[in-house]
């Protein structure tokens, strides 16, 4: 009962978040959702009650992003108290929430941590972003070869991922 009234949460999110519609009204800007799910999550799937939802409008090499995560295992992965192997990546790692290049069933490298705001119970959060996309991450785009995820204390490795599918 407690994921139903969740989903039934994520459902109000995705019409606040305006993605009732295919395109975004009087700009032209494609516009799709990403659903992230432990299912996702490489190389092992997430035992976790999470979903975010994200919202995407891509207006020439602008990507805007706009989501909402609820129900984390766990607090969101601090960088600074539990950093990776690589200095030069953990200087890029500002934010648990990640857009990676990859294909879908391949982990693959960061391409920009996301602007998060957290709740105060620490396990939901809003997130946005806007970037401009290289000729090469724009053609990623299209063939589906850009994800998100989430990484929280209690799935370090990440508690759920969402593969973009534009076309």
């Amino acid at each position: 009962m407690q994921r139903r009234a969740f989903v039934s949460g994520v459902g109000a999110s995705l019409l606040l978040l305006g993605l009732g519609s295919a395109r975004a009204q009087g700009m032209g800007g494609a516009v799709r959702a990403v659903v992230l799910s432990g299912a996702e999550v490489v190389p092992n799937a997430a035992n976790t009650p999470a979903l975010a939802v994200v919202r995407l409008e891509l207006m020439g090499s602008t990507l805007s992003i706009q989501g909402a995560v609820a129900n984390l295992a766990g607090p969101f992965r601090d960088y600074t108290r539990d950093p990776v192997d690589d200095p030069a990546l953990n200087a890029r790692l500002t934010s648990a929430v990640h857009l990676h290049r990859g294909p879908k069933g391949q982990n693959g490298p960061l391409l920009q941590a996301l602007k998060v705001m957290p709740a105060p119970d620490g396990r939901s959060a809003t997130f946005m972003d806007r970037l401009e996309l290289s000729l090469d991450d724009l053609n990623r785009l299209y063939r589906g070869e850009l994800y998100f995820d989430i990484h929280t204390a209690a799935f370090r490795a990440g508690e759920l991922r969402g593969q973009i599918q534009i076309m």
